[in-house]
């Protein structure tokens, strides 16, 4: 029950307010008898396993409504946690609009950028390098050949 947010217990609050409410208007319709005093219903006798029976019913829905309303409120918290890419430009989906990956960080985190190259980039580079010396036609890429690609999709850079 730990990191709940503030918005997700007002609506665990929400939900347990109005099963009390529910079993407050089976009370009145039980003690005060409602229909026969406000609307003019035939006067019902005082049945207490009724008002038993119909608060015990209301009492095991809200055990099983509201820890199913918990989970689902923390699969929703988990889903929204997750980064939305673009799988062919790697821009971000932030705020209705896809932004780069620099503008997010800095959008949302407040954070600089900066550019480096990792060991399997240079790796990667200086084997490109040394086949271009050599004179080899064919160079190491991470492109598919070019009978595999897809029609729509741009050629890699």
């Amino acid at each position: 029950m730990k990191n709940l947010k503030t918005k997700d217990w007002m609506v665990i609050a929400g939900e347990a307010g109005l099963f009390f409410i529910v079993t407050i208007v089976l009370w009145l319709d039980e003690f005060v008898d409602v229909p026969y005093r406000f609307l003019g219903a035939p006067k019902t006798p005082y049945r207490p396993q009724e008002y038993i029976l119909e608060t015990a019913s209301v009492l095991i829905v809200a055990i099983v409504v509201i820890p199913t309303t918990l989970i689902l409120l923390r699969r929703v918290r988990r889903v929204e946690r997750f980064l939305r890419v673009c799988a062919w430009c790697r821009k971000v989906w932030v705020d209705d609009e896809w932004v780069s990956f620099e503008e997010y960080a800095l959008k949302k985190h407040s954070l600089q950028s900066s550019h480096g190259i990792c060991e399997e980039c240079v790796t990667r580079l200086e084997k490109k390098n040394e086949q271009k010396k050599a004179g080899q036609t064919e160079i190491l890429t991470n492109k598919p050949p070019r009978h595999m690609r897809m029609r729509y999709q741009k050629p890699l850079q």
